[in-house]
């Protein structure tokens, strides 16, 4: 790897991110002017004789400027304080939880040791493993500012429907992101475009009325579920109005910078692994699967950029996605594949018995039985 070369082509890539925030903040204020300078001239009743007259008012103009640039800016100072950390705010604002260094659970350990094998053949130190535990799709995301301060994050449903190949073509993609300069890119990105997407990200919060993923078997994008609307909900749907003015920008800006990305990762991740099935098979798996890769934090479209695959449905118009479609990215490295993607069961729903707070229940009245038998036994020795 050309260091140089890296280094140049991510000053590059900065300069033109600068370069379309600015042309993305602009159309902001020139549309949401639009939108909102005919209702207010109508309903302030000033007289008017023509169309022009009728949307343009330089003192309206000016206001809704300052307040657009205003809450544009402090949107993004506050991205840029919250991300100041590196990758583990990222995955603590996605809803990760923080795997330690000997996990009892056997998939959380075999994750572990192939994130170690990464680090080892990449010459960087483990990163440290965070795991969404609410996200049933299958998905992955790298950041960080420098490696120092990378996390790798990985969805449940990426941990318990891949094996271990699949497992590690994914985590050796996020690692080749690392490696290559993207992570620092892309934690600028995620903050500038915070600064455009944030009225998106509150209205989902008022619409679901948490800040937090549903709970496993709850979400809107599993089969069979009704989505439920909290009484916040006719609030959070005009934020999402005044957020999709915007959300066509950032979704362009992510693509036209991050996009190219995504196939050197795919490659680079071979590379690493000697395995292209690994890659190839998680990408498959992803395809067949009801969920694929979506996420269902309020958070999850202003970090869409870091992930392994889409984290929402696709965009109407294909110039506006993050990442390729899944069957190119396949065929780049398995030509024979036909197109079609096999079935993929989700992961079972936690029923009454086998949900977290059963098995606490379930572990409590266990240890509550033994400390009476162990006291009926100290008193029958007595």
């Amino acid at each position: 790897m050309d260091f140089f070369d890296q280094e140049a082509h991510a000053k590059r890539r900065t300069r033109l991110l600068l370069c379309l925030f600015g042309l993305a903040v602009f159309a902001f204020v020139v549309l949401t002017y639009l939108i909102l300078a005919a209702p207010i001239r109508l309903f302030s009743l000033a007289p008017f004789t023509g169309f022009f007259q009728l949307i343009w008012d330089p003192r309206l103009a000016f206001w809704v400027t300052v307040g657009t640039l205003l809450s544009t800016a402090l949107g993004c100072f506050y991205k840029f304080r919250l991300l100041s950390r590196g990758g583990p705010a990222v995955a603590e604002l996605l809803g990760g939880r923080k795997i330690d260094g000997h996990p009892a659970d056997l998939g959380e350990k075999k994750l572990r040791d192939i994130v170690e094998e990464m680090a080892i053949a990449s010459g960087m130190s483990t990163p440290d493993i965070y795991v969404l535990d609410r996200e049933r799709g299958i998905n992955s995301f790298a950041a960080g500012h420098t490696r120092d301060d990378v996390a790798i994050g990985i969805t449940f449903g990426a941990l318990k429907l891949l094996n271990r190949d699949e497992l590690q073509g994914i985590i050796a993609h996020e690692f080749s992101h690392v490696l290559n300069g993207d992570t620092r890119l892309n934690m600028k990105l995620m903050a500038l475009a915070h600064g455009l997407f944030w009225p998106t990200i509150v209205g989902r919060v008022l619409v679901r009325g948490s800040t937090h993923a549903p709970e496993i078997g709850e979400s809107i994008f599993d089969e069979g579920t009704r989505p439920v609307f909290m009484p916040t909900a006719p609030i959070g749907v005009l934020f999402l109005i005044v957020g999709g003015i915007s959300a066509p920008s950032v979704r362009l800006i992510k693509s036209l910078i991050c996009r190219e990305r995504e196939w050197l990762a795919d490659a680079a991740a071979v590379q690493f692994t000697r395995n292209p099935a690994g890659v190839t098979g998680a990408l498959k798996k992803n395809g067949g699967l009801f969920k694929q890769g979506r996420l269902d934090t309020p958070c999850a479209e202003t970090a869409s950029h870091l992930y392994f695959v889409n984290s929402d449905y696709d965009p109407w118009f294909s110039f506006q996605n993050s990442h390729p479609p899944l069957a190119k990215r396949i065929l780049a490295l398995d030509p024979a594949f036909d197109g079609q993607f096999p079935h993929v069961n989700s992961v079972p729903r936690q029923t009454d018995e086998t949900s977290q707070e059963k098995q606490y229940d379930r572990l409590y009245e266990e240890s509550v039985r033994r400390a009476r038998e162990e006291a009926r036994a100290r008193r029958e020795l007595e």
